[in-house]
């Protein structure tokens, strides 16, 4: 059954629950220095969103940065989203809630965290609330999405991984049966990121063998949601077996388990229903 449709000034509740769980899910599951780097990832993704024409016109004046970083810094849960949300009832443009609003405030964040002016555990609850509100609402920052149908499929080695075979096997199983699949193997996190932000991917399947790569999993997740923010991203390679919960864990939407089913699992993926815009 097909989704309603979600209107511009509203959450799309499932991705912003979505991203809300898994960065519960993180800080229960990884060390402090490993929930440190993911958080300093979304800062750095957030904060230096910029625009690729002129800069949008109303930004948002620093008193009303630090009155939203003061509430995504309270001890009211949702202060944050109904700030952001007005700004959009208010007649704030996606390019201003994105790189004026929350763009101002992760830099602003990431200043207080650099001058000790905000603990570890308040900017990463701070950047937690950040992150699912831009989840919430990708249908609106991600407006180009409709145009996509029909653009390839990424399989990415994840960083630091060397077993090139498995993903050299699959990217040539999706060839044969007619997919337009590109293949990224050797390359580094902000390769993979700039690749899939320059190129535009309907599916980004991350391939990792080893159960020590969770991390570099979670933060290229991480960015690529910032990025690509209605693009599907699948996790597949020995990890899905070593590590059960690695979809969850890592924020993807799913894990291939197997080669064999791996383009009906893919195709299943895809096919899930996105909210129309």
């Amino acid at each position: 059954m097909a989704r309603k449709p979600i209107d511009s000034d509203q959450l799309d509740r499932s991705a912003y629950e979505a991203a809300d769980a898994h960065f519960r899910r993180v800080h229960k599951a990884l060390p402090e220095e490993a929930v440190a780097t993911l958080a300093r990832e979304v800062v750095r993704r957030l904060a230096f969103r910029m625009p690729r024409s002129t800069p949008p016109d109303h930004s948002p004046t620093q008193e009303e940065i630090d009155m939203l970083c003061a509430d995504l810094l309270s001890r009211d849960e949702t202060a944050g989203d109904r700030f952001i949300l007005n700004a959009r009832r208010d007649g704030a443009s996606p390019e201003v809630i994105y790189l004026g609003y929350v763009a101002g405030a992760a830099r602003r964040l990431g200043e207080m965290w650099e001058e000790d002016r905000v603990s570890f555990l308040e900017v990463t609850l701070a950047t937690g609330r950040l992150y699912r509100i831009i989840r919430g609402l990708r249908h609106v920052i991600d407006t180009g999405w409709a145009a996509l149908k029909g653009k390839p499929t990424l399989f990415a080695l994840a960083p630091d991984e060397t077993h090139t075979l498995g993903i050299e096997i699959a990217t040539d199983l999706f060839r044969r049966e007619g997919w337009d699949v590109e293949m990224s193997v050797g390359e580094d996190h902000e390769t993979i990121v700039s690749r899939s932000e320059v190129n535009r991917f309907q599916a980004i399947v991350l391939v990792a063998n080893s159960e020590g790569m969770v991390t570099q999993l979670v933060r290229l997740v991480l960015a690529l949601r910032i990025t690509q923010p209605m693009a599907k991203i699948v996790v597949a390679g020995n990890i899905v077996s070593q590590v059960p919960g690695v979809d969850a864990l890592t924020g993807a939407d799913a894990a291939i388990t197997q080669i064999e089913t791996a383009i009906e699992s893919l195709r299943a993926v895809m096919a899930e229903d996105t909210p129309k815009t």
